[in-house]
């Protein structure tokens, strides 16, 4: 009797992933990041995203000098993205502009500065190597992690249509951060998936530098979850209104 030999089925395994960004510190919305930390317990994902601004850094921004942004205090700022790191164990960072802000100090010509930003940059960096955290740089073509058919990285064009600029970009649909507008976006192509952009975490109110613009009235808090498989993404954005606790369908 002949016997029928069939290959075996391949199956993707689908993985749970959640994607957050621009907590930036202390500045962080309490009950926003609770929201957020309750959904993670629940939902338990095996990708967690950060991508990026987990420090403010106000008193490194250029052109802080002899304004009052110069008096800003680092340790609270610092300490606040330290403890979220270690709280919610990103699996995945991409750094942020605000982040690299360290980086790029860590070789001024003051001998005070450099050592402050450098210091405090290879802490940051040791931190989420702690916590087993993959790292990207804060590049345009180099800052972005390839998951389930989607990139995943901070951002970089601040205007208007910027996720579907950024999708359009990369040649791939995207979620990023960046712009603290939490939406959904598709490129000008065929077929192509959403794209999304995470919003912010952080207390928007706090954000004075932000609050002459008319463009922050879009801003708002948002978390994009969803299942990842070999080169296929099922994502969905929750999000919430300034101030106002992200509810979750789960």
């Amino acid at each position: 009797m002949a016997v029928n030999k069939r290959s075996p089925q391949v199956q993707n395994k689908w993985r749970k992933i959640v994607a957050i960004g621009c907590t930036h510190g202390n500045l962080v919305h309490p009950l926003v990041l609770d929201s957020v930390m309750a959904f993670s317990d629940r939902y338990q994902p095996e990708i967690r995203i950060h991508l990026g601004d987990l420090l403010e850094t106000t008193a490194f921004r250029s052109g802080a000098r002899g304004t009052k942004d110069e008096s800003v205090e680092i340790a609270p700022d610092y300490a606040a993205g330290i403890d979220l790191i270690k709280r919610w164990e990103p699996t995945h960072i991409t750094w942020g502009n605000h982040d690299v802000r360290l980086l790029e100090l860590a070789t001024n010509p003051s001998a005070i500065v450099s050592h402050a930003a450098g210091t405090l940059w290879n802490q940051l960096v040791a931190t989420a190597e702690e916590v087993g955290a993959k790292t990207r740089p804060y590049d345009v073509i180099n800052g972005w992690f390839e998951i389930g058919g989607h990139a995943w990285g901070h951002g970089y064009m601040f205007n208007v249509s910027a996720v579907r600029d950024h999708s359009e970009m990369l040649g791939r649909p995207c979620v990023m951060a960046h712009i603290h507008r939490p939406e959904m976006s598709r490129a000008r192509t065929i077929n192509q998936e959403p794209s999304y952009c995470v919003g912010t975490l952080a207390n928007i109110e706090r954000m004075h530098y932000a609050r002459r613009r008319r463009a922050t009235t879009q801003w708002g808090h948002g978390c994009v979850f969803g299942e990842v498989s070999e080169g296929r993404s099922r994502l969905w954005l929750a999000s919430s209104a300034p101030g106002q606790p992200i509810r979750f369908p789960l």
